[in-house]
C-alpha cells in the first residue's frame, strides 16, 4: 500500500527532476566543449607534427562533473533533518 505524498516529498520530487534537467544540459555543452578542445589540440600537433594527448578522459571527466556536483549537493540537503514547521531557515 502507497503512502500519500506529502507536499514537501512533491516539491523535492520536482526539484530532483529540474536538478537532473539542468545536469543534463550542463553536461552536453561540458562536453561539446571538451571535445572541441580536444580537436583543436588535435589539430594543432597534427600541423606541428607532435604527438597529441589522449582527451578522453578530460572528455569524460567534463560530462560527469554537472552530475558529480549535484549528486554531493544532494546528499548534503537530504542529509540534513527536516526543518520545524514555522521555523526560519539558516
Amino acid at each position: 500500500m502507497a503512502t500519500v505524498p506529502t507536499a514537501r516529498d512533491e516539491a523535492e520530487a520536482i526539484r530532483m527532476v529540474d536538478e537532473k534537467i539542468l545536469a543534463t544540459a550542463e553536461s552536453v555543452i561540458a562536453v561539446q566543449t571538451a571535445i572541441a578542445r580536444a580537436s583543436c589540440e588535435a589539430v594543432i600537433a597534427a600541423m606541428t607534427g607532435r604527438h597529441g594527448a589522449d582527451r578522453i578522459d578530460a572528455i569524460v571527466s567534463a560530462g560527469l562533473r554537472p552530475y558529480s556536483k549535484r549528486v554531493r549537493a544532494n546528499h548534503r540537503r537530504l542529509s540534513r533533518p527536516p526543518a520545524s514547521v514555522g521555523s526560519k531557515p539558516a
